[in-house]
């Protein structure tokens, strides 16, 4: 069975956002990292490339909570945080990216629906996620289905629609098979953090959920903004095994935790092995998450990175930032 291969460019944004903070003031930081991709395209983009390129891409995904940060203790704590449904200002900010850079933008945001009793402050609260295309058209937004604790700790509602997923338009590029092609179509399925594990923690790992929704939808690429935990974090959290995390090298990955990532997505490998296979093209996992500690206490694992599930039934780990350090990552995949 021939493989058709479409190139798509993906950026990640890896920032440390801590709660409390201003969220303006996250804002303008991300805008200072991502200031490059603003540039005209230079080069074509290596597998290896980071922002210096000056590559645009297809597709700009942020972490989980981007701009708030993550660890908030109580309802009350995160409610003066809290956005209207794909109006407030993470939304408006991935607009105003979109349409400068020209490409679809996830960012994760804490969502209070419209309706909600502001007075009393009622009603249930989301941790979400909206996709904005690049003409700043709000295409869809995604409530977490699978909580962690420290979601339940600010009273965040499970998404009542499992796990997300949306048809999205890639406009011409050189990428593409035919100069013909005005756009290609790409299937995406959308998942936050605590999605790609077992539901509570209480699900036989083999369950694979989130894997099983993405090959049952025939994901094309698998988009996960994260505020996921180093390695070791989610078992202790006393300030020795912080101190112990610090001594990591900057430059570095967090690679127990990558390589966590892409076992729980056994099932995207395990099609490519059947005898009848039901895909014949390659499927893409992306993944960024925060970096740096909040609270003095809480460890993120960074290591932002995108894997390229392929045909042949092989992983490959395209590109991945470090643990600790904040940055943009981009590189151009096969799909």
């Amino acid at each position: 069975m021939s493989l058709r291969t479409r190139k798509l460019t993906i950026a990640c944004l890896q920032i440390n956002a801590h709660w409390g903070t201003d969220v303006l003031s996250s804002i303008r930081h991300a805008d200072a990292l991502l200031a490059p991709l603003l540039q005209a395209p230079t080069a074509p983009c290596s597998s290896t490339n980071r922002i210096r390129s000056g590559k645009k891409p297809d597709i700009l995904v942020l972490p989980e909570l981007a701009f708030t940060g993550y660890g908030f203790p109580s309802r009350t704590a995160i409610s003066p945080y809290l956005e209207p449904t794909g109006r407030g200002v993470s939304t408006q900010w991935a607009q105003r990216t979109a349409r400068r850079i020209g490409c679809h933008v996830i960012v994760g945001y804490p969502e209070r629906p419209d309706g909600s009793n502001l007075a009393k402050d009622e009603g249930p609260i989301y941790n979400s996620a909206v996709v904005v295309g690049p003409s700043g058209t709000v295409l869809y937004n995604y409530r977490k289905h699978f909580l962690y604790e420290a979601d339940e700790k600010w009273g965040a509602s499970p998404g009542q629609d499992g796990f997300g997923s949306l048809n999205m338009k890639i406009k011409n590029s050189a990428g593409l098979v035919s100069e013909n092609e005005n756009e290609m179509r790409i299937r995406v399925v959308l998942g936050l953090c605590m999605d790609l594990n077992p539901e509570k923690f209480e699900a036989p790992f083999t369950k694979f959920e989130f894997g099983n929704f993405a090959v049952t939808n025939k994901a094309d690429v698998i988009i996960m903004p994260m505020a996921w935990l180093a390695f070791g974090q989610a078992e202790s959290n006393n300030e020795k095994d912080v101190t112990d995390l610090q001594e990591i090298e900057d430059d570095e990955p967090d690679w127990r935790t990558v390589h966590y990532w892409a076992r729980r997505l056994t099932p995207v490998v395990t099609q490519y092995a059947q005898a009848e296979q039901r895909k014949t093209s390659n499927t893409i996992f992306v993944a960024s998450n925060r970096c740096g500690i909040e609270d003095g206490k809480t460890t993120y694992a960074g290591s932002s990175c995108v894997l390229q599930f392929c045909h042949d039934a092989s992983v490959q780990l395209t590109a991945t930032l470090s643990k600790k350090s904040e940055g943009v990552l981009i590189t151009d995949v096969n799909i």
